[in-house]
């Protein structure tokens, strides 16, 4: 059965950017693999023709709070976010074994080493081609307007990067832009690029508008511009009088992020803010938070 793809595509925004995996990739593997049906080829199941073995191994995540079960392979809006994910640790694979990110095909490849390599590359080129139209529209529906860059031309590129020159912080007027330089220049100083310094920067905006004087009591005890929480978050054994010193919650929040690999070697806007909000920032709704938050970054690459 054929699935619409306007349908998959919107699925596809969200669990892509839930997990950091770039929207189109995925998008291009269930049309090569499939185009784009929910029908099966032997013991391969749905869009992206996974077996039983592959979706039981992706299906939980502790990392990604994933609680499907193995039935759940024969949904295919269910299969996007479980290779979303499968697509994420091969990414990490194979950029840990080689010390540099994947181009599409050598992510392919990471993902099916015994796939026939003579056409794959212009295959998945092909099948790039034919879902890039589908990109856009699902990502302004998802995301708003502007969203982030996530087309890939052709299986021999990777994410696109972000424009030169420092952010565009011309949105921001008076002390709030004071706090925007503040966070940009302490994580470019710290010698993060441009896709951290946003995500960063977007999710004090999201937290706490960029004041520093913020605080939340109800559930909670956080503070400044991160919105540190003392009962239990990165907030706990420090003072209010602490927390509401901007440079002192930036430092705190720094530090965090220097733990995370995947935040500090983000090859994508979208990558970049799915590792901060869930590993850093940890707010509620987590998936809506990365929508949410790749929206205000990528407002500040343009």
């Amino acid at each position: 059965m054929q699935i619409d793809a306007s349908s998959f595509a919107k699925v596809t925004i969200t669990s892509a950017l839930y997990c950091g995996t770039n929207p189109h990739y995925v998008l291009a593997v269930a049309q090569l693999r499939s185009g784009l049906t929910d029908t099966n080829n032997g013991n391969e199941i749905g869009p992206f023709r996974l077996t039983q073995v592959q979706y039981n191994q992706y299906c939980t995540d502790t990392e990604f709070d994933y609680n499907f079960v193995p039935e759940d392979i024969n949904s295919w809006y269910m299969q996007i976010p479980v290779f979303a994910l499968m697509a994420h640790r091969a990414f990490d694979a194979f950029a840990l074994s080689n010390d540099r990110n994947p181009t599409a095909a050598e992510l392919y490849v990471q993902q099916w080493p015994a796939a026939p390599s003579q056409n794959l590359a212009a295959d998945l080129t092909t099948a790039l081609t034919d879902t890039a139209r589908l990109v856009d529209p699902a990502a302004e529906a998802i995301i708003g307007d502007p969203a982030p860059p996530l087309t890939l031309p052709d299986s021999h590129s990777q994410p696109p990067g972000p424009s030169s020159g420092p952010l565009n912080l011309s949105g921001f007027k008076g002390a709030r832009l004071e706090m925007a330089r503040r966070i940009q220049t302490a994580f470019a100083n710290a010698g993060f690029g441009k896709f951290q310094q946003a995500a960063a920067l977007a999710n004090a905006v999201a937290e706490s508008s960029l004041n520093p004087n913020a605080h939340a009591a109800v559930g909670e005890d956080s503070w400044g511009l991160f919105q540190l929480n003392r009962n239990g978050g990165l907030g706990q054994g420090h003072n209010p009088a602490d927390l509401v010193n901007p440079d002192t919650n930036i430092s705190i929040v720094l530090t965090e992020a220097k733990k995370y690999r995947e935040f500090v070697s983000a090859p994508s806007i979208d990558r970049a803010v799915s590792a901060f909000v869930r590993d850093v920032e940890r707010p509620a709704d987590i998936g809506g938070q990365i929508v949410k938050r790749t929206k205000i970054a990528q407002t500040y690459l343009t």
